[in-house]
């Protein structure tokens, strides 16, 4: 009924455990996809013993690229109803799956969000929180030009605080998402490495269906909070150069004959993670790395400036869709 696809988001780290929590809270049958996009052959090894006693998994290997086109590389392959698209620094729990399953019975809905949550890293908060309940597209215009601008909701709230009933979305993320097989073969899977999960959900929108969101299914993702290797900062500085997210950008605008508003903090968002992933791959603590990156982050917004004109852009903003 349905297959579940694990690929590398930001690192190559934490795929073995995200194979064994699979294996161990999503009942059986189901299909395994594991995408190798480059894993050190050390990790590779790993994978294929773990997944030795399965009969249901395949490795697929792909090579070095990002996770956008290795999704189109293989989607038809799929043969299930449903497909589960995994971030390897995603952990499910357990029950994940009959409540994605409970909502996607309605033939309208495209896609579920399960409430995904973040483990600190990056940033300092709860040791647990909130990174997806529901997400908006919201618009602004700004000296004549629209501009648009994602909002979430509950962002970095304590899971306790949530509401429990089901919501829909505007869009989803990556971490973990369940599609409908047929909708996910029908779109368009565009060659981004921002912005993709927003250009997928105006694309569902345009043909009429639904996201939603079903907080009794729960994904957690490592917020960078786990050091990184070698191997895995190769891979996260590949995914998220600068040049990809500026022609991620450029692309959006040419699909979409729109922008995001400061998409300038976009290049400080990637600065800021690197210079965070050197500290950690040096072993210095999460506390002490947060400030180094705060300290290298306006040293960096000195010489490049965030052009933001407005001091509340989301409160200033309306719904994009109807």
């Amino acid at each position: 009924m349905v297959t579940i696809i694990i690929s590398p988001r930001d690192r190559y780290s934490g795929v073995l455990e995200c194979i064994r929590l699979v294996y161990k809270y999503t009942p059986e049958p189901f299909t395994l996809m594991v995408l190798d996009l480059g894993y050190p052959t050390q990790v590779r090894e790993k994978i294929e013993r773990l997944l030795t006693p399965h009969d249901n998994a395949s490795i697929i290997n792909l090579g070095l690229m990002t996770p956008m086109r290795a999704l189109a590389r293989v989607r038809d392959r799929i043969d299930t109803q449903f497909v589960m698209l995994l971030d390897n620094d995603s952990q499910i729990t357990e029950g994940w799956l009959p409540p994605l399953l409970e909502v996607v019975k309605d033939e309208n809905v495209a896609v579920v969000n399960p409430l995904t949550l973040e483990k600190e890293g990056v940033d300092q908060g709860a040791m647990l929180r909130t990174h997806l309940y529901t997400n908006e597209i919201r618009s602004i215009e700004v000296a004549g030009v629209q501009y648009l601008i994602e909002s979430k909701s509950f962002r970095r709230s304590l899971p306790e605080t949530l509401p429990k009933e089901i919501r829909a979305s505007d869009m989803f993320e990556l971490h973990g998402v369940l599609f409908r097989t047929n909708i996910l073969k029908t779109i368009e899977i565009p060659d981004m490495v921002i912005r993709e999960h927003i250009d997928i959900g105006l694309q569902l929108h345009r043909m009429g269906k639904k996201v939603l969101s079903q907080p009794n299914s729960v994904v957690i993702f490592d917020n960078l909070g786990t050091r990184m290797t070698l191997s895995d900062m190769r891979y996260f500085f590949h995914r998220w150069s600068k040049k990809r997210c500026w022609h991620s950008a450029r692309e959006f605008e040419r699909r979409w004959g729109l922008n995001f508003y400061s998409e300038d903090a976009m290049y400080l968002w990637v600065f800021r993670r690197r210079v965070f992933l050197i500290c950690r791959w040096l072993y210095l603590p999460i506390p002490i790395a947060n400030k180094i990156t705060g300290a290298a982050a306006r040293i960096y917004n000195w010489f490049n400036p965030i052009y933001e004109p407005l001091e509340d852009p989301i409160g200033q903003s309306e719904r994009f869709l109807p």
